[in-house]
């Protein structure tokens, strides 16, 4: 029995001796890579853009005022409808416009005879002057008849040409090309000039289109020193939520005041709109290009860390280990940012993770692209499930 007890001791012995020295223990673990997606510090033409709310007007509007009185006969238009330039709108009775342009021209025929005859005793009496046939004030009075006769057919005429315009005013043409708007006005009504009842409707142009915008008025000494160069300042215009239209123009007006009560000053731009998808009192935007630098470091906005007054980015090294660099942003823009220092072309960073990041040293792998609307993700084996 004690020599058994004896063969259990040393098997124990030996168990412990092989246990400690076993020749491969196991390591540390390493922290797992986080999964983060990089960008890379790229050089580019970087555009210094500026947006601002905008609307569309017209920049040629035309009030179509009756300007003789009469019935209406006809209204020769659909309301709404583009309308060419001296297309015929509307025409008021002409009846009497057409009489008194014959009593007109009547008037003028006898003023003209008169005008003859005044020009005969004139020359019949000149040469009996000298002879003392008949008084020198008699044929003073035949010169001042034939001067009144002559005056009396300037009158006459200038009354034909009066009636002319009258009887012209009674058909109402369009004086530019545009979009007509709505009227109250129907055949039947009575045009009155000065009354309510003279004004028809109202074009508006609206190709090219004029888009309105305003700067803060502290902007204007930049604005202005640009605007008088040789190149003018051109402005980008868009329609929010409508991607595929967008229409460049120069800025061709800064106002000369500020709005006093907003402090902002007036600009516009003139664009095409041959399709008429922008429409006077249509809201839209404008963007202005102030400068472009050259050759700058850009990376995505998404990459920059804020803390306190100071900017980082968590820079990515060959080692795919991260290091938090101070960096120093000149601009930011539609998610760019300009590095005015800190970086080199080239170089890795962070884009998406970065709060996933505690130290300087933390190991980091590329994550996989996010899915696609709809896409299930991998499965564990790593192939996607259906």
């Amino acid at each position: 029995m004690i020599q058994w007890m004896h063969v259990l001791s040393m098997a124990s012995l030996v168990g412990v001796v092989a246990g400690c020295t076993d020749s491969s223990p196991k390591a540390a673990t390493e922290p797992p890579a986080v999964a983060v997606r990089f960008a890379t510090a790229t050089i580019q033409d970087f555009p210094v853009k500026r947006t601002y709310p905008a609307l569309a007007s017209s920049p040629w509007q035309v009030r179509i005022i009756g300007r003789v009185e009469g019935w209406l006969e006809s209204r020769n238009f659909k309301q709404g409808a583009f309308v060419e330039e001296g297309q015929l709108l509307f025409v008021i009775e002409q009846a009497p416009y057409e009489a008194a342009l014959l009593a007109a021209e009547a008037a003028l025929s006898e003023a003209k005879a008169q005008h003859s005859l005044a020009k005969i005793i004139v020359g019949r009496n000149a040469p009996l002057v000298s002879t003392g046939a008949i008084a020198a004030e008699e044929f003073d009075q035949y010169l001042a008849n034939l001067a009144i006769a002559d005056a009396s057919v300037e009158s006459a005429a200038a009354q034909v040409v009066q009636a002319e315009l009258n009887l012209s005013y009674t058909e109402i043409r369009a004086p530019i090309a545009g979009r007509i708007g709505a009227t109250s006005i129907d055949p039947g009504t009575l045009i009155q000039p000065g009354s309510d009842a003279s004004l028809l409707c109202n074009i508006m142009s609206a190709n090219p289109i004029r888009v309105n915008f305003a700067p803060s008025a502290n902007e204007f000494p930049e604005y202005l020193a640009k605007w008088t160069k040789d190149m003018p300042l051109k402005a980008e215009i868009t329609i929010p939520r409508e991607s595929g239209w967008k229409q460049d123009g120069d800025i061709t007006f800064i106002d000369n005041m500020a709005n006093p009560n907003t402090s902002l000053i007036r600009m516009w731009t003139e664009v095409p709109n041959d399709d008429s998808q922008l429409l006077p009192g249509q809201y839209c935007e404008a963007t202005v290009t102030m400068d472009v630098l050259k050759d700058t470091i850009t990376i995505p906005t998404e990459a920059i860390v804020q803390r306190a007054s100071d900017t980082y980015v968590w820079v990515v090294g060959s080692d795919n280990t991260v290091k938090e660099t101070k960096v120093e942003v000149s601009h930011r823009q539609n998610g760019t940012a300009v590095i005015a220092s800190g970086l080199r072309e080239g170089e890795r960073v962070i884009k998406t993770g970065t709060v996933k990041i505690r130290a300087n040293g933390t190991k980091v792998k590329e994550a996989p692209p996010p899915l696609a609307p709809g896409e299930m993700p991998p499965s564990s084996d790593g192939k996607k499930t259906n």
